[in-house]
């Protein structure tokens, strides 16, 4: 495992269950964070509960399925930070266990632009803040079981399964980035 102690980094998913754990741990391993969600209440809340540790996140609220969240994230980013030495992407979607063909087609592209596109959106917008850090990291959650097509977990198979291609490609185009 690699040291994220006292670094800058910015974590997608923070008000979920593990990216509330992984920010409360990090900030009192001294990390500067921006931290994202959905919901502002919950921003505030776990804010709140880091403030407790004499951290003070930088929270951003945004909704991943609006393209104009993507147009200003590099922008209000690199207002707080020259550089992010982490990103932790913990960003997902999973409505329900299901058959393949049972989701709207309005349903399953909305699941493909929050379990897959999101991430490739943020890797986009953010990589010139990454690339200054002397050890960058980018850091994504798998899960090898579901990854390799699990029945009825369709929507999560799949995006697990991109995301870990996403990663491998980009980890090879970039030597240095560790993902």
């Amino acid at each position: 495992m690699f040291q994220l102690k006292e670094s800058k980094g910015v974590i997608f998913g923070a008000t979920g269950f593990l990216g509330q754990k992984i920010s409360i741990e990090l900030s009192k391993q001294g990390c500067n964070l921006i931290l994202h969600g959905k919901s502002v209440n919950k921003l505030k809340k776990l804010s709140d509960q880091i403030e407790e540790f004499n951290g003070k996140p930088t929270l951003i609220q945004g909704e991943l399925n609006n393209e104009n969240f993507y147009k200003n994230l590099y922008k209000s980013i690199a207002l707080k930070f020259d550089k992010i030495d982490f990103i932790f992407n913990l960003i997902g979607k999973f409505d329900r266990l299901s058959p393949l063909t049972h989701f709207t087609h309005l349903e399953w592209s909305q699941l493909i632009e929050i379990n897959i596109n999101s991430h490739w959106r943020i890797l986009k917008e953010l990589e010139p803040l990454l690339k200054k850090s002397i050890r960058p990291r980018l850091i994504f959650l798998r899960n090898s079981d579901i990854s390799k097509g699990k029945s009825f977990y369709n929507i999560l198979s799949i995006s697990k399964a991109a995301i870990e291609t996403l990663a491998k490609i980009y980890n090879n185009e970039n030597k240095r980035l560790k993902t």
